[in-house]
């Protein structure tokens, strides 16, 4: 007696859909370190996530002598950014007549496991694409990515760039704004160091694989560092610059390197729809049943100062 639709469900749920969410996240270098247990906050709810910020304002304090009158003013160097809440989902489809096609419970558990091997692609592509956008893709439903952190002039978690001036990321351009230069370790160190101060500096650099070539090409002579916190997260062979790893990813801005303090970002999700799972078993309008992966949150990023871009890199073409 073949497997009914319970049955695949249950199966489904147990064997394919329990490692779901490692497997999305897990496969893709950045999603994998920006869902660390200390990456990734789960929230409770909330009409937006409310995240507070430092800013570098100076405060009213100093030194002083013996009886001069001291500052009682109040001090508010600690703010609110909000965030909306962005929501994904991926179906997973299976037609009757895809079951019938596949004769035997071992085909059939085949084709499910193909199916969700697809929707886990899909979903980690769009949550990676997400990552790196500047969250105004889709009618702004996108997740507000590294490039809107990255912005020095949009207004980033409902704050005015004019209100916060010294609350804005470090770009690093080429002599000329707009014309490509060829990647130099000391356009590197410029960017490094724009984005440090005191014990504060950049923790990951990423880049497309032709940004990454290059770099590779100027280590060449030298002996190349291989980063083992990367390793230790399944993802081999990956070069450091000033001890911090190097990542690829196809997901990045072209001609540009990311210079980002993971200190100062976290993923923020709600902890009721982080890859929650729902089946529809039979679906009222067709012949099939439907599987669907939803989930809701967005990139936090609670000091863009401290983060920041080397643009304007010449890339091979």
């Amino acid at each position: 007696m073949s497997l009914s639709y319970n049955q695949i469900t249950a199966i489904t749920e147990n064997l394919f859909l329990k490692t779901l969410a490692d497997n999305i996240y897990n496969s893709n270098a950045i999603l994998a370190r920006m869902s660390r247990p200390d990456k990734m906050q789960l929230k409770d709810g909330g009409v937006k996530i409310i995240a507070p910020i430092i800013n570098s304002e100076p405060g009213l304090g100093g030194s002083f002598s013996d009886l001069d009158a001291l500052d009682t003013s109040r001090t508010d160097n600690i703010t609110a950014a909000e965030y909306e809440w962005k929501q994904y989902y991926e179906p997973i489809r299976i037609s009757r007549r895809e079951m019938l096609q596949n004769n035997g419970d071992a085909a059939k558990l085949n084709l499910i496991a193909s199916k969700v091997k697809i929707a886990e692609k899909q979903f980690r592509e769009n949550l990676a694409d997400g990552l790196f956008s500047d969250g105004t893709g889709n009618d702004s439903k996108d997740i507000t990515g590294f490039q809107a952190a990255l912005s020095t002039s949009s207004t980033y978690g409902g704050i005015v760039v004019a209100d916060s001036p010294n609350w804005i990321a470090q770009i690093i351009t080429g002599a000329t704004s707009g014309t490509a230069e060829a990647l130099a370790l000391s356009r590197m160190q410029r960017a490094y160091g724009a984005c440090t101060q005191d014990n504060d500096s950049p923790t990951l650099v990423t880049c497309r694989q032709n940004v990454h070539d290059q770099l590779w090409a100027l280590y060449q002579p030298h002996q190349r560092l291989v980063s083992e916190e990367m390793n230790q997260l399944g993802f081999e062979n990956i070069l450091t610059f000033n001890g911090i790893p190097v990542v690829v990813d196809s997901h990045m801005e072209a001609g540009a390197m990311y210079f980002l303090n993971e200190d100062y970002l976290f993923l923020a999700v709600h902890r009721e729809e982080n890859m929650r799972k729902e089946t529809i078993e039979r679906l009222e309008t067709s012949n099939s049943m439907l599987m669907r992966i939803f989930w809701m949150g967005n990139l936090v990023c609670n000091n863009r100062r401290y983060q920041g871009k080397l643009d304007d890199i010449t890339v091979a073409s």
